[in-house]
């Protein structure tokens, strides 16, 4: 049990107790919302609307870790003057023969003050370094700290029926940021220190919108109330295809190999941005493949020597990280939901048959056909790695020449870097699923009186 200032239990391997709060001090939120229609209407059965549509929303109510680790140095300690000083900041307990439990026993190194790498619950000295003792580091408060923006440009054109043709046809080019898309269990940024980092588009943002419908009622053929009218009149078809962008997304990893500092390999609360590596574009980290046939073409979406990790120099941060540390990572700043997944397609449509037998009975015969074209809406593909592969919290020391990241990446010479900790990313931008069901043909018959 933990007492005092939770220290004691902490470095008896006390498990820190996970919590959930709703801050008291939180603002209403609010949306501000602001429309612009132009209508002009050419000749009777046709309308013409183009208009904007924008919102900003403010004090947005975000789960944010509010118990994220501080950084400790030695010029300005965690747990200051207590027994339980910390002078530095790490995730990783670093472990070496001729630990500090003796010449040639292999376990824990040294501190450069003297003391011992600590291995507390959550990894590292996390638990010592977290606001309020005793808590986990993942603990998380319901704020109201978050913005959001929405802005479109609309146009649609519809032409109503005559002469048995009704169209309309809707294009929206739009974009929705914010820094938590849906009120969950989890943050959706990065750094819980610095939320506007994890501002950029919304997990549910579509840049192009199109939509299409018809419905179009066969002319009468033959003379009406005869039987030949009951067979060959009375048809309709009717559709709507939709092609819209993909929605985006980020490539994340939990392992560690982002904000170790912070959260060791136990981070389960944020969503750990890969950062792309020096010389790399959203753009250019693209093969221009699908990943949805890697089994076949051994080509993925993204290129694996386009990604790195953010690695922290021993001894950076003022002193905070040991000298003896060099596997400690950072956040990335930015570069959420930079990446897209492949333009959706899909037509569906209808053919109806209606007969009216005198005034009082109806019968409605409908074929539906949903994805007329059979096209496959391809998933996200694999965003979430592990370039730590086996959450390994106790790495072995390296010299501090040695490089510890991966080397190789996207070819046969892959290689894990010094140390044996990082590994290239693996299962990167594969697709293994489908949106929606392939083409399917349902029918019905339905009788009124």
């Amino acid at each position: 049990m933990n007492y005092d200032d939770g220290a004691p239990g902490v470095i008896n391997n006390g498990q820190p107790i996970s919590l959930g709060i709703y801050d008291r001090k939180n603002k209403l939120p609010y949306t501000i919302n602001y429309t612009l229609d132009v209508q002009w209407q050419p000749r009777p059965d046709i309308a013409v609307e183009l208009g904007y549509v924008g919102n900003v929303g403010r004090h947005q109510v975000i789960p944010v870790p509010f118990n994220q680790p501080t950084i400790a140095t030695p010029s300005s300690p965690a747990l200051a003057g207590g027994p339980f000083q910390q002078n530095y900041s790490y995730g990783y307990t670093v472990e070496a023969n001729n630990s500090c439990y003796g010449a040639g026993v292999y376990g824990p190194l040294t501190l450069p003050d003297g003391t011992c790498y600590q291995a507390n619950d959550e990894g590292g000295n996390d638990d010592l370094r977290v606001p309020y003792m005793g808590y986990a580091a993942e603990s998380i408060s319901y704020r109201a700290a978050g913005v959001d923006a929405y802005n479109a440009l609309q146009a649609h054109v519809e032409k109503r029926i005559s002469h048995g043709v009704q169209a309309g046809v809707s294009y929206t080019w739009s974009h929705a940021l914010d820094e938590q898309s849906g009120l969950g269990l989890f943050y959706n940024g990065n750094n819980a220190l610095n939320l506007r980092s994890g501002y950029g588009s919304s997990d549910f943002d579509r840049t192009h919108v199109i939509n299409f419908n018809y419905d179009y009622q066969l002319p009468d053929f033959a003379t009406k109330h005869s039987l030949e009218g009951k067979v060959i009149d009375g048809w309709s078809l009717i559709g709507v295809t939709v092609l819209q962008s993909g929605q985006p997304y980020s490539i994340i990893d939990y392992s560690g190999s982002i904000g170790s500092i912070y959260y060791s390999t136990s981070d389960g609360i944020t969503n750990p941005v890969v950062p792309l590596a020096a010389g790399c574009t959203p753009k250019s980290a693209l093969t221009h493949a699908s990943g949805a046939w890697f089994p076949v073409t051994g080509v993925s979406a993204l290129r694996p020597e386009c990604f790195t990790i953010p690695l922290l120099p021993a001894g950076g941060l003022g002193g905070a990280i040991p000298t003896s540390d060099t596997f400690e990572t950072g956040f990335t700043t930015g570069q959420r939901n930079i990446f897209r997944q492949a333009f959706q397609k899909r037509a569906d449509a209808s053919l109806v048959k209606v007969v009216q037998f005198k005034d009082r009975y109806t019968a409605k015969f409908t074929v539906d056909v949903f994805n007329l074209t059979n096209t496959s809406s391809f998933d996200i593909p694999g965003d979430a790695v592990s370039q730590n592969f086996n959450y390994n919290s106790f790495p072995s020391a390296i010299p501090a020449n040695a490089n510890p990241l991966p080397t190789g990446c996207g070819t046969p010479a892959a290689a894990n870097g010094a140390g044996n900790l990082y590994a290239c990313p693996f299962g990167l931008g594969i697709v293994t699923h489908t949106i929606g069901s392939p083409r399917q043909v349902q029918m019905s018959l339905r009788f009124d009186f």
